[in-house]
């Protein structure tokens, strides 16, 4: 909270002491800080809270940007900093605009870092890549691709928890938040369970509408799947949350990923519908 509370009271106190400036003056009486200047100094502080990109910049490149943008206005209508005679006024202009601009980069990241680190404690972060999501695809395609372009292995694990290990798990959770919220822990507590066993050429993908993980292997054959499974298995198993899986290799059960994906879900329930919609092209049996 500290870090969000800091740049917020000093970008209050900024506005206060400017107001304060352009009531007893600098030099010239009042109106020391024109309206543009408070215009572009609020802007600084609201892009980066509503625009990633400019949060995700350079701590520097908004102040820079907003005292370009004073100097900018004030060539075109001839005055602020630009106006003869004005040099401490603009100096004031200048540094107004570019500290709120620094102080409003600094509040937007922390507020996002402050979020980010309040959903990891009520959620803990999932390792796993969401399999609806194009980086998904992108590297499912590619291993799929180089399997089939050197003839290697590929093996597929189809994880999901049972409803009685799923409802065994959230009734021995003792935190005192929504069934929801510890149903997703509990997801993301297992997801990292099942990443600790893994090796590092294997990817890990969940389907989120299903609440299902899927453990991609390059260069594995069943034998080194069953071997992988047993340890998901006990691994999972230590952890409270009862788990079942199903697994297909490349290329005896299939060559695209979709039909490993059916065909190690029939090991699990007989009649699935297939899981998978982001994946569409470039991958069929």
């Amino acid at each position: 909270m500290t870090q969000v509370k800091r740049p917020l009271v000093a970008t209050l106190v900024l506005f206060i002491a400017a107001i304060t400036l352009d009531r007893v003056g600098v030099e010239a009486g009042a109106d020391a800080i024109s309206s543009h200047a408070y215009l572009i100094a609020l802007a600084a502080v609201a892009l980066p809270l509503a625009l990633p990109s400019v949060r995700r910049s350079s701590a520097w490149i908004l102040p820079a940007a907003a005292a370009g943008s004073l100097v900018g206005f004030s060539a075109l209508v001839g005055e602020g900093v630009f106006e003869p005679g004005s040099i401490h006024p603009a100096t004031t202009e200048l540094a107004f605009v570019a500290l709120a601009a620094w102080l409003g980069h600094q509040l937007a990241t922390n507020l996002v870092g402050l979020e980010d680190l309040m959903a990891s404690a009520a959620f803990g972060e999932s390792p796993a890549l969401d399999l609806e999501d194009p980086i998904a695809a992108n590297e499912i395609h590619t291993e799929i691709a180089r399997g089939r372009r050197h003839g290697r292995p590929i093996a597929v694990t189809v994880l999901t928890p049972t409803p009685e290990g799923i409802k065994a798990a959230i009734d021995n959770v003792t935190l005192e938040i929504d069934q929801a919220v510890r149903t997703r822990f509990l997801f993301g507590s297992l997801a990292r369970t099942v990443a600790g066993q893994l090796r590092r050429s294997d990817v890990l993908f969940e389907h989120r509408p299903s609440g299902r993980l899927i453990v991609l292997s390059p260069e594995t054959d069943q034998d080194g799947t069953e071997l992988l499974v047993q340890r998901i298995l006990t691994a999972t198993a230590a952890t409270g949350i009862e788990t079942r899986a199903g697994t297909a290799t490349f290329p005896d059960d299939g060559t695209g990923f979709e039909t490993l994906v059916s065909h190690a879900e029939a090991d699990i329930e007989q009649n699935l519908a297939p899981l998978l919609r982001a994946v569409q092209h470039g991958d069929s049996a």
